[in-house]
Parts: structure tokens; C-alpha cells; sequence
């Protein structure tokens, strides 16, 4: 299914619950727990999956729906305004109590959308993440591998994109030698095969909170896609040696990255759909297994209508993945790369489509 066709359905579903959602009451929820601590945040979280749960019964465009819904509900109290407690008390067991909670409906349903595209898209962006230590005050990169490592769990494990954490995956370039940076990245990108960077930067106020600052850009041209900058929540006091003031912001920091990071990836996503708009094409992962002339195939995909531009990611014998932009939706680019095929020789292969994902692999003609 194409950008332009999830963004359309799942906007139009989520601004339908929002529409029913703005003239609700508040919401009254209990939690339960071994304290009142535990049972105020089961309370909180319980509030926003009745919230949620509206959308998941009407959206029948995320299959793993629940995965959606329980990353917003892990996240419950960024999307409380306001709440009051009812009432509460000790029981037998541990603690009970009711309070009354106003949902912030359209921040959630926004990160909705966000999540629910990122669930069902295939063929996302490979982003280099990495510390910058830019600011004056910042943390410098060396002490930030932990919020780097949150952050590209946050895109990587939740977002499903394809992520380079740069603190973990340098050993693999030996070519390139010091701290990372933006220049760098678009020197070696023939190495690091990435279409965006984000950077991650820790800035230490003097009389104020530390705060995060994530910015995206795109390597081929050093194209601002988007920043962020969330101030954090926790006091970190700033006496002590540095790396024990480091160490203390980076670990106040951790929690914020899953808030910095779903806004990052929404201008991300806004930006993808923009470019269809002005016609540069749908993004698509072509696969080709087992062909023995390779090279004919990929000058045939430039002769395919609606053909944009494409990348070879990776070549290896009779195997290559290329990332392929054109305007023509996935079903009908299948049946044109099928034609291509057939004209430059191949008699036999089999293909396969999963969302913008387009696998096709090679069948000896005489049967072994």
C-alpha cells in the first residue's frame, strides 16, 4: 500500500475518533497496585487505552494493531492533561483508586497516525544516528552512547526503520576514524549506504532542565527534514565531576527519547508524503534472488515507465537490493518490472508483494 493511501486512510480514521472524541467528558478510570504509586499509573494508563481503544476497533489498516495501542499506553502520562483523584484507599491486597482524567486527544491520535503508517510500511529509510555534542553547554558524544543506543532502539525496534547506532556499529567502518559528524557521513556515505542522518545532542542549561535536542537531514544534500527539542522532565544537578553530571543527564534523558523520536519520525513521514506530491515517486525495496546477469537487469528498471531514480544497497553474486523510486503504484510497478524481465530474458522467476516491498527470484528454465 502506497504513502499517499495510508496517510489518507489513517488520517480520515483518527480525525473521526478526534471529532467524536472532542465532546466527551473526561474520563474516569480505576487502577489497582501494590501502592498507590502503582495504582495511579495503572489508573493513568487505563484512561488512555479506553481512549485508544476506540481507534483500534475502527481501524482495520494496522493488523498489529495492539502493538500500537501498547506503545501509546506505555507512554500514558505524556498524553494526560489534567487529572483528579475520586477517590482512593488501601485494600487487602495493596492500593485502589478512581480518578477523574482529561486525555490529551489530539496529541494521542497524532501519534497515532504516526505509529499506525510506521506499522504497515515497508521499505523504510536507513538513518545513521549519533551524538553530535554540538551546543556549547552538551554533553560531548563519547558520553552519550546511551541516549544515542535509546534513541536507535526507539527508531530501529519500535519504528522499524532500518538504523546505523553509529556508537555500536563503528568498529564495522575501520575506514572512517574519529567522531562522526554531518560532513563525514556524506563523505562516506558510499560505506554507510544511508538516506538520513539523525543527530542527538544533550544540552546542560545552567538554570534550567537539561534539554534534548534530535535533528534529521537528508544526506544526499544536506536537507533539514526536521528537529525537536524536548526539555527533561527530571532535575539534574550539575555539581560533581563531569562524568558524573554527564552520566546523571543522560540517565534523566533515556525516558524522553521515545517523545523526541515519534516527532522526529512524523516531519519525516510528512516529508516523504510532500515529495510524492511533487511527483519524485513512491520509495520501493527491489529484491532479486538467484539471477545470473545481473547487470542487464538493473539498465532494464531505468527503462520501466515511471521510472525516478534508483540506488543499488546491495550486490553479492547472483543476489541485489535497490531502492527504487517511481510514480506508479506497487501493484502496477510489479507487472511492468515482470514485463522488463521477460524482455531482456528471463523465461522463469517467481515475484512476490508485500506492500512496497517487491521480491522476485530466478527459475532455471530446464528445471534444476
Amino acid at each position: 500500500m502506497s504513502l499517499a493511501k495510508l496517510y489518507s486512510q489513517v488520517v480520515a480514521i483518527s480525525l473521526a475518533i478526534l471529532l467524536a472524541a472532542s465532546t466527551a467528558f473526561a474520563v474516569e478510570a480505576t487502577g489497582e497496585g501494590v501502592d498507590r504509586h502503582q495504582a495511579l499509573n495503572s489508573a493513568l494508563r487505563t484512561a488512555v487505552e479506553m481512549q485508544i481503544g476506540t481507534a483500534l476497533a475502527s481501524d482495520s489498516l494496522v493488523e498489529s494493531g495492539v502493538l500500537v495501542r501498547d506503545e501509546i499506553a506505555s507512554h500514558s502520562k505524556g498524553y494526560i492533561s489534567s487529572y483528579k483523584v475520586l477517590r482512593e484507599g488501601a485494600t487487602d491486597d495493596g492500593y485502589v483508586i478512581t480518578i477523574d482524567v482529561v486525555v490529551d486527544s489530539k496529541l494521542m491520535y497524532s501519534d497515532y497516525t504516526t505509529l499506525a503508517i510506521l506499522q504497515k510500511m515497508s521499505g523504510l529509510p536507513r538513518l545513521l544516528i549519533f551524538g553530535s555534542g554540538a551546543g556549547f553547554n552538551s554533553v560531548p558524544p563519547q558520553s552519550m552512547r546511551e541516549l544515542v543506543h535509546a534513541v536507535s532502539r526507539t527508531f530501529g525496534d519500535k519504528f522499524q526503520f532500518e538504523v546505523i547506532d553509529w556508537p555500536m556499529s563503528r568498529a564495522k567502518y575501520g575506514e572512517i576514524e574519529g567522531s562522526m559528524n554531518l560532513n563525514k557521513a556524506a563523505k562516506f556515505n558510499r560505506l554507510l549506504k544511508a538516506d538520513y542522518v539523525v543527530t542527538v545532542d544533550l544540552e546542560l542549561p545552567r538554570d534550567a532542565n537539561p534539554v534534548m535536542h534530535l535533528t534529521c537531514v537528508r544526506i544526499s544534500d544536506g536537507l533539514k527534514i526536521g528537529e525537536v527539542r524536548r526539555p527533561i522532565e527530571k532535575y539534574v544537578s550539575l555539581s560533581g565531576k563531569p562524568a558524573e553530571v554527564y552520566g546523571r543527564a543522560v540517565e534523566a534523558a533515556e525516558p524522553e527519547a521515545y517523545w523526541a523520536s515519534v516527532r522526529i519520525a512524523r516531519e519525516l513521514l510528512e516529508h516523504m508524503e510532500s515529495e510524492l506530491d511533487r511527483g519524485k515517486g513512491f520509495r520501493y525495496t527491489l529484491t532479486f534472488l538467484g539471477f545470473p546477469e545481473l547487470s542487464h537487469i538493473g539498465t532494464a528498471l531505468e527503462d520501466v515507465p515511471g521510472f525516478v531514480r534508483k540506488e543499488v544497497k546491495r550486490q553479492n553474486g547472483m543476489n541485489m537490493e535497490v531502492t527504487y523510486w517511481s510514480t506508479l503504484r506497487a501493484e502496477t510497478l510489479l507487472k511492468r518490472v515482470s514485463t522488463a524481465l521477460q524482455n531482456v530474458g528471463v523465461e522463469k522467476f517467481q515475484s512476490k508483494m508485500d506492500g512496497r516491498n517487491l521480491k522476485f527470484r530466478w527459475q532455471n528454465p530446464e528445471g534444476f
